[in-house]
């Protein structure tokens, strides 16, 4: 395993964060919690994912529900309304065309309303354990800013997929994942990042720049 991999896993499993969408294998689940997350913080998607969940248990009570009072349930989110017609579709779209099962090939996620790469690919590790990269606006910061000298370039990702691929430890992609996002939302932060808190303290290009 490569060093930086085995400092960036040994980070992760003392100070990972613990939500309740990790806690799932339910792929409904995981998607639900994953679409609200877009854009959102995981503090705002913790209060309501349960009540969320509760009032509609399975895509088929996703897609017969009313779209006011999916807005009124993740009102707490913002654009309220354009989210609640999106999960509408979203469960509607995966009862008529698959039989209210989420799919579990890539180009099917994909097609399915509000859902895009870093989604699906986070549905096929989360779920279905595949090796895929999780690269969201965290891991672009932490991975730009560690091997490029800097974290605020989405013209890098590409780049930044195939690096996260190359130092992703075999059947440990789940946990990877998950630590360089828990690395970019509590010590890689925008402004006033914690270097002296970060396991890649010693190679960090982006570290260096300070000296």
């Amino acid at each position: 395993m490569n060093r930086d991999t085995e400092k960036i896993i040994w980070w992760y499993e003392k100070e990972g964060r613990e939500f309740p969408w990790r806690e799932t294998e339910n792929p409904y689940e995981v998607l639900i919690a994953e679409a609200m997350l877009q854009k959102t913080s995981a503090s705002q998607v913790l209060p309501i994912y349960r009540d969320f969940l509760k009032r509609y248990p399975s895509p088929n009570e996703l897609a017969g529900a009313d779209v006011d009072e999916i807005s009124d349930i993740i009102y707490s989110l913002g654009l309220q309304n354009t989210r609640a017609r999106r999960f509408k579709k979203l469960g509607k779209k995966i009862v008529d065309a698959h039989a209210g099962e989420i799919p579990s090939k890539k180009e099917q996620l994909m097609d399915l309303p509000g859902i895009g790469e870093y989604i699906s690919n986070a549905v096929l590790t989360l779920v279905f354990e595949e090796e895929r990269p999780m690269v969201d606006a965290n891991v672009i910061r932490v991975v730009g800013r560690a091997y490029y000298g800097d974290g605020d370039r989405k013209t890098y990702e590409p780049e930044i997929e195939e690096k996260v691929m190359s130092l992703m430890p075999p059947k440990k992609a789940r946990e990877f994942n998950l630590a360089l996002i828990d690395l970019g939302a509590l010590v890689c932060r925008p402004k006033n990042p914690s270097c002296r808190d970060c396991p890649l303290i010693d190679s960090c290009m982006y570290t260096g720049l300070d000296d």
